[in-house]
């Protein structure tokens, strides 16, 4: 039948034969059989693994956010780098695009396929530990293990890889990296570009590039490396990572603090960082989401130090005295990383609280934005204030929490997708809350990224920082991007 069809094809196009068929039939049935060689030939490369079911192709048209996207036309899973190669080669023969996926854990929309001539790349069995080195203190892994299963493994040699996002138990190193990820211990240790030594990725012509080093100091020409770290998947599909490692700490203590409002708890971060004790984790919820996650309707707040051994009492007194001085209750302590990370727990639900919430509320019908600013800790108190006179302003359904150790905010709303004029107001205020980042020098984007839902916001963004002109630098990326992606096939639609 496909054969037929091709035939028929030419002879109405080369033989220029006057047939009454409709164009778009004879269209819609050349792709049809596009599609098919197209998938024929990645089941030549990589063979079971690939997948056109629709169920599957629904599955990878989402990802964690709001974003709606196209079915892709297949999924594939390849093993190793070669493969990976392949595929990228034969999207630029048949000018397809390709979306890399990690666990689709994504918040801003930049794992959803906008096009339906999409290959989405997963790299679920690209997800090996090669070599976990004790002395120089890096792993070198492929991008499809999971987070919390390369720590699990560096615990064994008294290590860890100290970038842990709240979907750790799901997110893939490969994921994170592209991301730009931070997570609940960047009071200390920053994002998923402190921690970053070297990667392996497949560019846009098909090439393998090796970037970055082995060692912690590497200055070989331009910085290659982190351009990729935060690329969303747009300049290449990234197959290996070397990662920095931090020891694990020899002892740990914290506290849950418990609060009235939102300035005494702010005022207590302040606090403890001009003490000058530098915290691990630093963690905080509003009223509404602590009564969401199961704890009390107050402000809730999470520190967390590592110490040395024997410093354990005067760190943890220090941190009881600034919650009490505060006018906070200490509801909470703990002695060891693992009690801690028990206390921890209802702040890593809070996005699956808030998803909850809007569900009950609305429904199938309920439509979740979650933002991701950041603001220089010194204008925390004023950030938090705006953002809860905005809640106020619009009447929108709005909780807030986020990594307040790293000034990291993340306001989530949910309206009834339904209403027309709430979805309108709900899109003004995501707008709004990312203008906060600007107005305070901060960000629009700590660690979510781009995607598809603040391209506009990124404009803004660098138009502050560049006497209202953004085309510059804008011009720049778009350059970068396509001398990395020069056919333009890696995910479309994101960033620029």
């Amino acid at each position: 039948m496909i054969k037929s069809i091709t035939i028929l094809y030419k002879q109405l196009y080369v033989n220029k034969l006057r047939i009454n068929i409709k164009k778009d039939l004879l269209i819609l049935a050349y792709h049809y059989y596009m599609t098919v060689e197209v998938v024929r030939a990645l089941e030549g490369i990589s063979g079971e693994r690939v997948y056109t079911d629709p169920d599957v192709l629904r599955l990878y048209s989402r990802d964690a956010s709001f974003e709606s996207g196209e079915h892709p036309l297949a999924v594939v899973e390849p093993v190793d780098v070669d493969e990976v190669v392949k595929i990228v080669k034969l999207a630029i023969q048949y000018n397809k695009k390709v979306i890399v996926v990690g666990a689709s854990t994504s918040l801003s929309g930049n794992a959803v396929p906008k096009t339906s001539d999409a290959i989405v790349v997963s790299m679920a069995k690209m997800n090996n530990i090669i070599e976990v080195s004790e002395v120089d203190w890096y792993a070198r892994v492929q991008p499809g293990v999971r987070v919390d299963e390369l720590n699990l493994e560096l615990a064994r040699y008294g290590l860890q890889w100290p970038v842990d996002p709240a979907s750790s138990k799901a997110a893939t190193v490969g994921g994170v990296i592209s991301n730009g990820g931070g997570g609940v211990r960047g009071a200390k240790y920053g994002p998923a570009s402190h921690w970053v030594l070297a990667l392996q990725a497949v560019i846009g012509t098909g090439d393998v590039i090796n970037v970055g080093c082995y060692t912690v100091k590497c200055r070989e020409g331009y910085n290659l490396l982190q351009l990729f770290i935060g690329s969303e998947g747009t300049l290449g599909v990234i197959t290996e990572a070397t990662l920095r490692l931090a020891p694990l700490p020899q002892s740990f203590v914290g506290v849950l603090g418990r609060f009235n409002n939102v300035e005494d708890l702010v005022n207590t971060v302040i606090d403890i960082r001009k003490a000058k004790l530098w915290t691990m984790i630093n963690e905080f919820l509003d009223e509404r989401l602590s009564q969401l996650v199961g704890l009390d309707n107050k402000f809730h707040l999470w520190v967390g130090v590592d110490v040395n051994a024997g410093g354990e009492g005067i760190v943890l007194e220090q941190l009881k005295n600034s919650v009490v001085k505060n006018h906070g209750e200490v509801v909470g302590v703990a002695y060891s990383l693992g009690e801690f990370t028990k206390l921890l727990e209802p702040r890593r639900r809070l996005y699956t609280a808030a998803l909850h919430a809007a569900f009950g509320d609305y429904g199938n019908n309920a439509l979740v934005f979650i933002e991701d600013i950041a603001v220089p800790m010194s204008k925390l108190p004023n950030a938090v204030r705006d953002l809860t006179e905005l809640g106020g302003k619009y009447g929108i359904k709005m909780v807030i929490g986020g990594h307040i150790g790293d000034g990291n905010i993340h306001p989530t709303i949910w309206v009834n997708k339904s209403d027309k004029k709430e979805v309108e107001k709900a899109v003004r205020l995501f707008e709004e809350i990312g203008k906060i980042g600007i107005k305070y020098r901060g960000t629009v984007s700590a660690e979510h990224g781009i995607g598809s839902q603040k391209k506009e916001l990124l404009k803004e963004a660098l138009a502050a920082k560049n006497q209202g002109n953004y085309t510059v630098l804008y011009n720049l990326m778009a350059q970068i991007k396509k001398v990395f992606d020069p056919y333009n096939i890696f995910n479309p639609g994101k960033i620029l």
